[in-house]
């Protein structure tokens, strides 16, 4: 039985031997998805569709708009009302018609802060410390690579990159939120190539047995952005007035 279980070991070693390493999985979805130049090309983006809450007959629309290291997300779902998130460079905050305004800290501004920023990928190196490819898995039924990064602050994320096209198909993570600690994954699927980057046009969460989708029918890069597009609604700037005094 012991001969058995160092067997084991060494067949272990040897598979993650020929494993691709993190950085190179990363690098090659940078490549795949339309190129390091592409992206430092592209200076803001806004994105608009459907989003549906899965089970729960409740559908409505999604916007997000991302700029630099800014962003916008709005939801306005009927019988729930409209639910807002956004980051100003200084500032994270939330508003909904349920619990009103909030300004975000700790690791759900971090959070918010990371996925704000356009250059995540391609500036991977300066948000975490490392990527370390744990192995191969399954997502929808596609062949996968499972890296772990580690982030310079905050908790590790998995990213599960497509073994055939190097494509992102799904970050995995823990969010913290007023209700705690929560397990989250968003799957990417329906890669378009759009201004030269290949963007995936549904995005699918999964958090607390609820699954929330999002279908994108427009996606503009570099297109010129609303004045005032990422400043907080009124009732989060009198929070952050608040805080001030």
């Amino acid at each position: 039985m012991r001969r058995f279980a160092i067997l084991l070991v060494i067949a272990c070693v040897a598979l993650a031997a020929d494993a691709p390493s993190g950085e190179s999985l990363m690098q090659r979805f940078i490549d795949k998805s339309g190129g390091a130049d592409s992206y430092a090309a592209t200076k803001s983006v806004i994105m608009t569709g459907t989003v549906e809450i899965v089970g729960r007959n409740i559908s409505g629309t999604v916007t997000i708009a991302e700029a630099g290291e800014k962003s916008y997300t709005a939801m306005d779902l009927p019988g729930v009302g409209k639910l807002e998130e956004g980051f100003d460079g200084d500032n994270a905050w939330q508003m909904s018609a349920i619990e009103g305004p909030r300004i975000l800290d700790g690791d759900e501004k971090r959070s918010i802060q990371t996925a704000s920023s356009l250059a995540l990928m391609t500036a991977w190196k300066t948000i975490y410390k490392g990527a370390r490819t744990l192995g191969e898995d399954t997502i929808d039924g596609l062949p996968a690579w499972k890296v772990e990064m580690t982030p310079n602050e905050g908790k590790p994320e998995t990213f599960y990159f497509g073994k055939d096209s190097g494509l992102l198909l799904r970050v995995s993570m823990t969010l913290s939120t007023p209700l705690g600690e929560i397990p989250t994954s968003v799957t990417m699927s329906d890669y378009r190539a759009i201004s030269g980057i290949q963007t995936p046009l549904t995005m699918t969460q999964a958090a607390m047995s609820q699954n929330i989708v999002m279908h994108f029918d427009k996606v503009v890069y570099n297109t010129a952005l609303a004045t005032g597009q990422f400043d907080p609604p009124p009732d989060v700037k009198a929070l952050l007035e608040k805080r001030k005094r």
